[in-house]
């Protein structure tokens, strides 16, 4: 029988082959979205990627327990001039590499799936969610209802540990991240699951990425080169979703430890796009507006000096103030980001990740970084290779700025030099 080599794209494949038994596998022709990641190469030694005409890719459900990982994904030759018994060869050149292979890591191919056409609207059955309780975890977002772990229940495997956040009817944000989460696959990006709702509440159903950097700080029993080494590798992780998200035309516009994941393999997911926005076809900036309160509320500690006020409204809860909220026309962008990672990578250094600038009250930090144009100093214990690399994160002018692609080179640089 002949391959069935599909149209579908990398986030649908994953979200059929997971509940299937390990074996199963899918033949897919590549898509813009591969295109986004082979940019990204995964080490400086990787070699050069063939065009996206000459090669199909094999998706196959693997055992985590031995991967580390649910998914492998591998590059076969392949055009379209080739006939039948050609597609028919493809899967025995990856029966020759898994029979070759010293590591014993290539899983025997058992099924292939037919992954069913996507309706867009990525839809999830409830009945397979097992221990939802959204009382567990009282520490819940600014914008959705509740949080709560829970189980994927599957047959013939593992079940598989999810993360779901709950949003009342209605509910902006729930459409928002949807729409800009089910058609994104990279690694280090929290992945997408699916979606259901009740009469009540909306849900979303993602990867269980592990605990947020925020939680594991300050960084402890490690030496001060242990530390930047640590520290390095979180940063080329991050700095890869985050040229991914880049390509995509999407700023996050709320990077920090907190929303950041990270796994008992040390594995990164960037997660909560509550804030993302996706630049529109014809414009050239992300100028949006903020206010200290509300649906537009950011955090100042994060921000770049283009994004901040004149001076820092206050709170209107507090009685004492007499001054009001105000809307502060920010222009985001990429390069924005590019100063949020900075001081992400600088609360990994501090006792309190929360505070970054702890010496400076929040009333004063637009004062601190945009009128008197100053940079986050540098933490105890922080080595003077890194903090040269974050500086070319916080340049005043965003052109000025050190891209991720740059930010990323850096970094697999001092996970050399940390050794």
């Amino acid at each position: 029988m002949p391959l069935n080599i599909q149209h579908v794209t990398p986030s649908h494949v994953i979200r059929n082959l997971l509940p299937q038994p390990y074996g199963t596998f899918t033949v897919r022709y590549p898509v813009e979205n591969d295109e986004l990641i082979s940019r990204i190469k995964i080490d400086n030694n990787s070699k050069q990627q063939l065009p996206i005409d000459r090669y199909v890719i094999l998706s196959i459900r693997v055992d985590e327990t031995v991967y580390k990982y649910f998914i492998e994904h591998h590059l076969l030759p392949y055009s379209e001039q080739n006939n039948q018994e050609d597609k028919r060869q493809l899967l025995e050149l990856y029966n020759r590499q898994r029979n070759t292979s010293k590591k014993g890591k290539f899983t025997p191919l058992k099924q292939e799936l037919i992954v069913p056409r996507e309706n867009g609207d990525c839809t999830f059955d409830k009945k397979y969610l097992q221990d939802i309780d959204f009382d567990r975890i009282q520490n819940i977002g600014q914008n959705n209802g509740g949080i709560s772990k829970a189980f994927w229940q599957c047959d013939k495997q593992n079940d598989i540990k999810v993360f779901i956040k709950r949003f009342k009817k209605n509910n902006w944000y729930f459409t928002h991240e949807l729409s800009l989460l089910k058609d994104l696959s990279q690694f280090s990006i929290i992945t997408l699951y699916g979606q259901y709702s009740d009469n009540k509440y909306s849900y979303l159903v993602f990867e269980d990425g592990g605990e947020s950097l925020e939680s594991i700080c300050p960084l402890k029993n490690r030496s001060k080169t242990g530390k930047m080494r640590y520290i390095a590798s979180v940063g080329v992780q991050v700095a890869q979703a985050m040229m991914y998200l880049e390509q995509k035309n999407i700023v996050h516009r709320d990077l920090t430890a907190g929303n950041v994941l990270i796994n008992s393999y040390g594995f990164i997911r960037v997660a909560d796009f509550g804030h993302a926005l996706k630049k529109e076809a014809g414009k050239n900036s992300l100028e949006r507006s903020q206010t200290i309160t509300g649906a537009n509320r950011f955090q100042y500690r994060f921000l770049p000096p283009e994004c901040l006020p004149d001076s820092t409204p206050r709170d209107p809860s507090n009685t004492s103030s007499k001054s009001t909220p105000m809307d502060v026309y920010a222009r985001f962008s990429s390069k924005s980001d590019v100063w949020s990672f900075g001081i992400l990578l600088i609360q990994l250094m501090l006792k309190d990740p929360r505070t970054p600038y702890p010496e400076i009250k929040v009333d004063d930090i637009s004062r601190y970084v945009k009128k008197e144009r100053n940079i986050h100093p540098q933490p105890r214990g922080c080595a003077l290779d890194m903090y040269l690399v974050l500086k070319q994160c916080w340049a005043y002018e965003t052109i000025a700025r050190i891209s991720f692609t740059e930010i990323r080179e850096n970094m697999l640089k001092l996970e050399k030099i940390f050794r």
